[in-house]
């Protein structure tokens, strides 16, 4: 029996688009060649979704590398208004009949302090929030769903974790949670009433 659904936060909860995001970073850096590949080269030197690099460090990093001529806080703002509610699946899970909910995301500082001020008040109705960069983790990592596990105190099994990344799905069913690969709220809903979680 489910107790407890685990949900990813991007692209269940809060779908997003990146390419505005990213036209503007790309103006920003006029004079590299690749700022993408170069962006992407240093979030993971800097290990910045396990919160090994804080946020003004790893904006230094970047600017760097890549030359980007935005301050901290534009970098901030552009980097992160990209998010909206997902309402259908929102109301999905926090209808469904089960004990807690939480939400599990592998995201970093800057994200989330953008999706606390923006979206706290969805945040909130959760019962607990995980974060790759406070738990030191990141999905798919088996290590990150077993401290989900060992804090809700019940079996694997009365989990249900719910992500769009098949990989993430695949960690968790390593450790024995029950998994929804998230395409849609439809989708979702499909599989909610197969496994005794929509409330009608």
């Amino acid at each position: 029996m489910i107790e407890i659904i685990v949900s990813d936060l991007g692209k269940v909860l809060l779908p997003f688009d990146t390419e505005p995001v990213w036209e503007q970073i790309l103006a920003a850096c006029p004079e590299c060649a690749d700022t993408r590949g170069v962006f992407q080269q240093v979030f993971a030197e800097a290990d910045f979704g396990r919160g090994v690099t804080d946020p003004e460090e790893f904006y230094r990093r970047l600017v760097h590398a890549t030359g980007m001529s935005l301050s901290f806080d534009d970098f901030c703002r552009i980097w992160s208004d990209m998010f909206w509610e997902d309402e259908a699946t929102i109301s999905l899970i926090l209808s469904a009949p089960v004990r807690e909910r939480h939400i599990l995301s592998n995201t970093n500082a800057i994200h989330w302090d953008w999706i606390l001020a923006r979206h706290g008040e969805m945040i909130r109705r959760f019962d607990r929030a995980w974060t790759s960069h406070e738990m030191g983790l990141e999905k798919p990592d088996p290590a990150i769903y077993e401290q989900v596990i060992r804090a809700t105190g019940l079996p694997p099994e009365a989990h249900v974790f719910i992500d769009d990344i098949e990989e993430n799905v695949e960690g968790a069913r390593s450790v024995g949670m029950a998994a929804i690969h998230h395409t849609d709220a439809d989708s979702l809903a499909r599989e909610f009433e197969r496994l005794g979680l929509l409330n009608r």
